[in-house]
C-alpha cells in the first residue's frame, strides 16, 4: 500500500511538472532570459534634427535638440507596435523667405510598426516604420501671439541597442523622413510644405516581461 501511495504521489508531481513544461511558451533567441518572454519596452530618447533637402526647414532655420517619448508593445517575439511623442524647437534665421516668424516649435503623434532583432544576449536593432501627425506652433516677433500650421510625417528608423541586463538598455537611432506641411503660400509652395530630414539621437530603454510565460 504504501508504494503504491508513493507511485501515485511521484506520477502526481510528474504530471503536474508535465503540465506547467506544456503551458510555458518556447525560448525564443530574442528573450533575454528564455523563461520571461519580452512583452513590452519604453523609450527616451534625444535626437538632433538635419535638413537634407532644399527647403525652408533645411535652409531658413537653426533646428534644436529634441526628445521623444514612445512605447513599444511585442505582438510576437519579432514584431513590435508603438506609439510615439517627439517635442523640438528651432529659430528662424532668414525672416525674408519664412515670414513673420520668430521661432516654432514641433511637435508630432504617431504610431510605428518595427522589427526586432537580437543579435547576441547584449546587442540588439530595431527597424521601425512610422507616420505621425505634425503640429507647428510659430510664435509671432515682438508679440505674444502665435499661429498653427499642421502636417504628417513618414519615416523609417534604424536602431542599435545595447541591454545591459533583463530590463535596462541603452541605443543610437537614425530616422530619415519626409515631412508635408499644409502651408498655403503659392511663391514658395513646395519649398515650405516639402521637407526631407533625418533624426540623429541615442537614448534610454526599459524592458518589461511576463515572467514564467
Amino acid at each position: 500500500m504504501k508504494n503504491i501511495l508513493l507511485l501515485a504521489i511521484i506520477l502526481s508531481f510528474s504530471l503536474a511538472n508535465a503540465q506547467q513544461d506544456l503551458y510555458l511558451p518556447n525560448p525564443h533567441r530574442n528573450w533575454y532570459e528564455p523563461e520571461d518572454p519580452e512583452t513590452v519596452f519604453f523609450g527616451l530618447s534625444t535626437y538632433f534634427p538635419i535638413g537634407l533637402s532644399h527647403s525652408s526647414l533645411s535652409n531658413d532655420y537653426e533646428l534644436n535638440a529634441g526628445i521623444q517619448l514612445e512605447v513599444n508593445v511585442f505582438i510576437t517575439p519579432q514584431f513590435v507596435a508603438g506609439v510615439y511623442g517627439k517635442w523640438h524647437e528651432g529659430e528662424v534665421s532668414n525672416i525674408e523667405k519664412i515670414g513673420n516668424i520668430s521661432e516654432t516649435n514641433f511637435s508630432e503623434y504617431g504610431v510605428s510598426l518595427g522589427y526586432y532583432q537580437a543579435i547576441n544576449r547584449e546587442f540588439n536593432y530595431l527597424i521601425t516604420a512610422n507616420i505621425g501627425g505634425v503640429s507647428q506652433r510659430n510664435s509671432v516677433p515682438f508679440s505674444s501671439g502665435s499661429f498653427r500650421e499642421n502636417g504628417t510625417s513618414y519615416k523609417l528608423g534604424g536602431e542599435l541597442g545595447y541591454r545591459f541586463n533583463q530590463t535596462i538598455a541603452v541605443f543610437a537611432r537614425v530616422s530619415p523622413y519626409y515631412l508635408n506641411l499644409d502651408i498655403n503660400n503659392a511663391a514658395y509652395m513646395d519649398y515650405l510644405n516639402k521637407h526631407f530630414l533625418v533624426d540623429v539621437g541615442f537614448g534610454l530603454r526599459v524592458h518589461l516581461h511576463n515572467p514564467n510565460g
